[in-house]
């Protein structure tokens, strides 16, 4: 199973990877519409969980999340945001279009807390549709 995080910031991608990379395979994309080539490719079938920023060019995370809802709704979405979005990604979860948010600046216990739970949510509803 692999997660994918999408940033449009190379350095968020690159500490992302180093960070997480030790614990899951780690794929990355720099916006909404490579995220969802990568979702949509052959890679595509082994992602679980998507982590995005809200804030990129062309496509925020939420439309891009909305669109892998439909897609695939058996990947884990995660919304990362600044505080200053907070009721925006609680908005995104009561409406379905998230499953879980993290705020900027992270903490990293706090990241890595939630993947585990992403991760943990993804194997459950792969499980139950067995």
């Amino acid at each position: 199973m692999r997660i994918l995080f999408v940033d449009d910031e190379e350095k968020s991608r690159k500490y992302f990877s180093m960070i997480f990379g030790r614990s899951w395979e780690v794929v990355v994309a720099g916006d909404g519409a490579e995220g969802l080539d990568v979702v949509l490719g052959e890679e595509g079938r082994q992602i679980g969980v998507i982590v995005t920023d809200q804030i990129m060019p062309n496509m925020t995370g939420i439309e891009m999340l909305e669109r892998v809802r439909h897609l695939r709704p058996d990947i884990i979405k995660v919304l990362s945001t600044a505080y200053a979005d907070s009721d925006l990604a609680a908005e995104a979860a009561e409406s379905g279009v998230t499953d879980y948010s993290v705020e900027k600046p992270w903490k990293i216990d706090h990241v890595r807390e939630t993947l585990e739970q992403a991760v943990a949510a993804h194997h459950r509803l792969i499980g139950q549709a067995k």
